[in-house]
C-alpha cells in the first residue's frame, strides 16, 4: 500500500502540470487516499454518468480504470475550446467530439502515468474503451478485491475527486515482489559509495531557477491602481550597488548587469557566503 501511495504521489504532481500546461488555467491534483475494497463498492459509488477510460498497463495482466466526474470533465473541454471552464456542466454523456477533445488530456496524463511507475515496473499504459455507465465499465469480477486512488482535482473553482481503479490480480505479480523489501533498497546490491556518486553526480544536472534582481520598489495601493500602459516606475537601484542573483529564492551571488553580444546579461562579482551556498 505504501509503495502504491509513492506511486500515485508522483502522478498526481505530474497531472498538475498537465492539467495547467494543457488547459492553460489554475488547476491542480493533489493525492487523497489510496483505499482497497471489492470492485462492486467502487462501482457502486461512482457518479452515473462519469467519465471513465479503462486502461491496458502491458506487460501487467487485466485492466485499470481511470474516473473523472463530469464537472471536472466538462470544465476541461470547456477550456479547450476557449471557454472559462466555469459554466455549469451538463449530465449527460460526452459526444464524439468531446471524447477526442478529452483523449488527448488523458493520453498526456498517461505518459505521466508510465513515468511515475517506473519505480515499480515499467508499463505502457493505452486506451482501451471511453465508458460513461459504471455498471458497463467491467474490468474485473463484483467480488474481486480493487485498489482505488483518489485524487482531488481542480480546475477553476471546480474541485473534484478523480479516481483510479487497479484490480489486485492486476498489480499481484508487482506487490509481491516487494514483500521482502522497500523501495528506498538499492535492488541490485550496489556498493553505497558507488550509489552516492551517482546520486551527487544526478544532483547537479536538477535544473533551478536563478534570478537577477533589482532592490524591490515600494509602491502603495492607489499608485498601483493608478499605474496605465506607458508609465515608468523608477527603480531605485544605485548605480554602484551590485545586482542579487538568487537561486531557488535564496540570494548566493552579487554580480553587475551588461551586455554580451545582443543579450543583456550579469557578471558574477561576489558570492554571498551568508547563503550557505560552496
Amino acid at each position: 500500500m505504501r509503495a502504491f501511495q509513492i506511486v500515485h504521489e508522483t502522478f498526481a504532481r505530474q497531472l498538475s502540470t498537465v492539467l495547467a500546461t494543457t488547459l492553460r488555467a489554475g488547476a491542480s491534483s493533489a493525492f487523497a487516499k489510496v483505499e482497497q475494497l471489492t470492485y462492486d463498492e467502487y462501482i457502486r459509488a461512482l457518479p452515473n454518468p462519469s467519465y471513465m477510460v479503462i486502461l491496458s498497463l502491458n506487460p501487467l495482466p487485466g485492466a485499470a480504470l481511470l474516473q473523472f466526474p463530469l464537472p471536472i470533465t466538462f470544465a476541461a473541454i470547456d477550456r479547450l475550446l476557449g471557454g472559462t471552464g466555469d459554466a455549469a456542466s451538463p449530465k449527460r454523456p460526452l459526444t464524439e467530439i468531446e471524447q477526442n477533445l478529452m483523449r488527448s488530456v488523458v493520453d498526456r496524463a498517461l505518459r505521466e502515468l508510465e513515468y511515475a511507475y517506473e519505480t515499480l515496473v515499467r508499463v505502457e499504459a493505452e486506451i482501451v474503451q471511453q465508458e460513461f455507465n459504471p455498471q458497463f465499465a467491467q474490468i474485473a469480477a463484483p467480488s474481486d478485491m480493487v485498489l482505488v486512488v483518489s485524487f482531488e482535482i481542480r480546475i477553476g473553482e471546480k474541485r473534484e475527486d478523480a479516481t483510479i481503479c487497479v484490480p489486485f490480480t492486476t498489480m499481484a505479480p508487482v506487490l509481491e515482489s516487494l514483500a521482502s523489501q522497500t523501495l528506498f533498497q538499492d535492488q541490485r546490491g550496489e556498493d553505497p559509495v558507488v550509489w552516492q556518486q551517482k546520486l551527487e553526480s544526478a544532483l547537479y544536472k536538477v535544473p533551478v531557477e536563478t534570478c537577477v534582481r533589482f532592490d524591490a520598489v515600494g509602491l502603495t495601493s492607489a499608485e498601483i491602481v493608478a499605474l496605465q500602459v506607458g508609465d515608468i516606475v523608477p527603480l531605485n537601484h544605485p548605480v554602484d550597488r551590485p545586482l542579487r542573483v538568487t537561486v531557488d529564492g535564496v540570494r548566493c551571488y552579487d554580480g553587475v548587469s551588461g551586455r554580451r553580444g545582443k543579450r543583456l546579461s550579469t557578471l558574477i562579482v561576489d558570492v554571498n557566503r551568508d547563503s550557505g551556498w560552496q
